[in-house]
């Protein structure tokens, strides 16, 4: 006899539903793999700042350290990476690992970071590590990663 599975389900849960706000001007983008992404009108010959959300599904043993971890291998990963600071931050009552830090490719600007990261349980059967990260260039980073980090504060997750 045959059983059906199904999602969403118990087993099986939906992705959270997520939302931020952001200036009137940025737009919306079409990112594979990515939930979410919004970007400061085009400036020719500018890096355009941007915010991008992800989420991505683990199982029931996954924590926050891991998610810290996974992190910190990313980063490692990165040319000329210049640490800014991380830590553990509380927004509405999540905490979240945030971190930035700036990279340069070679023969391109150098790049400033905001990476934040939580763990969402999902009832027990799964947890969802929701990625916000936001870039923007060094060049205009002083005024451009308070916008980003403006948008990262105002996120809302509903589970669903």
């Amino acid at each position: 006899m045959a059983k059906s599975i199904s999602y969403p389900s118990a087993d099986f849960p939906g992705p959270p539903r997520i939302s931020v706000e952001v200036p009137d001007d940025w737009e919306t983008l079409t990112v594979p793999g990515v939930q979410l992404a919004v970007a400061q009108p085009r400036i020719e010959g500018q890096f355009r700042a941007n915010v991008v959300v992800t989420v991505q599904r683990f199982g029931p043993d996954f924590t926050l350290e891991a998610a810290k971890e996974g992190l910190e291998q990313r980063k490692a990963a990165l040319p000329e990476l210049e640490e800014l600071g991380t830590g553990d931050i509380d927004v509405e009552g999540t905490t979240w690992i945030a971190s930035e830090y700036g990279y340069t490719q070679p023969g391109r600007p150098t790049v400033v970071q905001a990476a934040r990261y939580t763990v969402l349980d999902r009832g027990g059967v799964a947890m969802d590590v929701l990625e916000i990260v936001g870039s923007c260039g060094a060049e205009s980073a002083e005024d451009e990663i308070e916008v980003v980090r403006t948008i990262q504060d105002s996120v809302s997750v509903d589970p669903t």
